[in-house]
């Protein structure tokens, strides 16, 4: 396999001191507004919470996130484009809790995603460390759309009273998450029919440090990474759609200096092969470096 990139590339982890029997609103540097209800949170064994609970946030909203979390856009068979994923999880007395039935949690979307929203699903990491797992189908989840104030008549008096009614359209951008489980949560979709097509397509990649290296293939016009397997000298992946372009990644790590390798090319055949050629940078200046992958 290749090599897991330390914590300090890692998308930061915000954190929250809260107390549960209050409604509590927290709200993510990067948009997401996460809504608690008042004893919404329970120990595992149902124990009510009298003490403060953590909360964690971490939010992944673009491919360079992907990258630096060694997160991965696979569920099964499929390869996924994901536009957005959260990691929302409490703890007390450092052991974790969970919430109570009926009182699902509200994940708000960050108005930027959704002003470029495209139908997406609900996909669900299977472990809190989702470094390198496949997601599931998220049955604990829905998203929730705007709603409109419509006007009723009463009968026999000619007075009208407001009833909200949900308005549910895929078209039109979700304006939050209810969930009834702490954890990893993917907005994502399938790769189109036509663009996931795995059959026979082989990229094998070469490079000659003697570092640590970590590799991952992105596709560019989706949100989708893909980690890479090492066989003796090379990088290999397997399964990669054909007339693609890709970005292929590779951070190495020796004796604390850090090396950066990065190229971009197109899937063209049955195999294909590539070279990496690495310089020694920074963690800031590979940041900087991934920030172009949007």
């Amino acid at each position: 396999m290749t090599a897991i990139l330390p914590e300090e590339f890692a998308v930061p982890t915000q954190r929250f001191k809260i107390y549960p029997f209050e409604r509590n609103v927290l709200r993510g540097k990067r948009g997401t507004i996460i809504t608690l209800e008042a004893d919404a949170l329970t120990f595992m064994n149902g124990i009510p919470i009298t003490g403060k609970v953590e909360v964690e946030l971490k939010e992944i909203t673009n491919k360079r996130d992907i990258i630096l979390d060694n997160l991965t856009t696979e569920s099964g068979t499929e390869l996924l484009d994901s536009v957005y994923a959260v990691y929302v999880n409490a703890t007390c007395d450092d052991e974790y809790v969970d919430i109570q039935t009926n009182y699902a949690i509200k994940i708000e979307l960050p108005t930027n995603l959704r002003d470029q929203w495209e139908e997406r699903q609900i996909y669900r990491g299977v472990h809190p460390d989702q470094k390198g797992r496949p997601w599931i189908k998220d049955k604990y989840s829905k998203f929730v759309y705007s709603s409109e104030v419509v006007e009723k008549p009463n009968s026999g008096f000619g007075f009208f009273s407001k009833e909200r009614k949900v308005t549910v359209s895929t078209s039109q951008p979700p304006s939050e998450i209810s969930t009834s489980r702490l954890g990893w949560i993917n907005c994502a979709r399938p790769l189109p029919e036509g663009k996931a097509n795995r059959s026979m397509t082989t990229l094998r990649i070469t490079e000659k440090t003697e570092a640590d290296i970590f590799v991952m293939v992105i596709l560019e016009n989706y949100g989708t990474c893909m980690p890479v397997v090492r066989e003796k000298d090379q990088f290999v992946i397997n399964g990669l759609p054909v007339d693609e372009e890709i970005n292929i990644i590779g951070i190495g790590i020796k004796d604390d200096t850090y090396y950066f390798a990065g190229k971009t090319t197109k899937v063209k055949g049955s195999i294909q092969e590539e070279e990496l050629s690495f310089k020694s940078s920074t963690v800031s200046a590979i940041r900087k470096r991934l920030r172009a992958l949007g």
